[in-house]
């Protein structure tokens, strides 16, 4: 039995999303809670978070076999909230975050496109209670986004945002970040950690039929710099990132599970719709 693998096509600026995840196109209410006060709501979700969040590290463990680097550097932060800037690999990146890097030391408030908070109100309330935000299209709920934000690190919690915005299924390169994305730290003036998350090629007597294994690499710390302009200090934090993303993807043992294809825009013989299957002979 061979293995398959997708093809993927894309274009050149890299902006296209194969998460395969159907959502319904749509925005917020006008006075999103982006804060909870009630009590009940408070106490349901602490219950929910302790309990998936365990659940997902023995998940992780035993389906991904999970290794994160440099996971000691998480503890030099113990007394201060912080951001986490990542690549966008595979749907649970968010909350691969908080069970298999921020376990027991922090709670992880991810950063998530509006529209999975608007498929139905139920995977809207649990996304809420599991740590998602969602990043709001109108000023109003951009000043809540921004109080919320600032409440979460005031609470010493960390922020994760996924600034390719989009998910490439276990992609091993590199791809473009979303403009503004690195503008929190300075705004906050918390530190940051990069993560970049990797993957190895499946061994054993059943390595047909396992996921690749996830290997996150996480930094040092990094700390604004107040000498810079804001723009300045964010062209840096982005070019910093970068190149440990590129640093750690390109690392020979990074196991590409899926094919990645750029789309020539002149060949309209090239399929568009990203679900090709071909054979995979190893």
């Amino acid at each position: 039995m061979k293995k398959r693998q997708k093809i993927y096509t894309y274009t050149s600026d890299k902006s296209q999303d194969f998460s395969d995840v159907k959502v319904n196109p749509g925005k917020l209410e006008k006075d999103y809670a982006f804060v909870h006060t009630n009590i009940f709501y408070r106490f349901f979700a602490c219950i929910l978070y302790n309990i998936a969040i365990p659940i997902l590290f023995v998940f992780e463990k035993f389906i991904h076999h999970t290794k994160v680097v440099n996971k000691q550097v998480i503890s030099k932060l113990k007394d201060t909230g912080f951001f986490i800037y990542s690549n966008h690999t595979t749907i649970s990146d968010g909350y691969q975050m908080q069970a298999s890097v921020l376990i027991f030391k922090k709670k992880g408030y991810i950063v998530s496109l509006q529209d999975t908070f608007v498929t139905n109100r139920f995977f809207k309330t649990l996304l809420s209670m599991v740590g998602g935000i969602p990043i709001p299209s109108d000023l109003h709920n951009a000043r809540n986004f921004l109080k919320c934000l600032k409440y979460r690190l005031e609470q010493k919690h960390v922020i994760i945002i996924f600034p390719e915005a989009t998910i490439w299924p276990y992609y091993t390169g590199q791809r473009p970040s979303k403009p503004g994305s690195f503008k929190y730290p300075r705004t906050y003036d918390v530190p940051t950690i990069f993560s970049c998350t990797t993957f190895r090629k499946p061994k054993g007597l059943f390595k047909k039929f396992k996921k690749p294994r996830i290997v996150i690499y996480l930094s040092e710390p990094i700390y604004p710099i107040r000498s810079n302009t804001e723009k300045e200090d964010e062209a840096r934090l982005r070019k910093l990132y970068e190149e440990f993303i590129e640093l750690n993807t390109s690392r020979k043992d990074n196991y590409s599970a899926n094919i990645y294809i750029e789309k020539d825009e002149n060949n309209s013989s090239v399929n568009q719709n990203n679900e090709d299957l071909t054979d995979n002979s190893n």
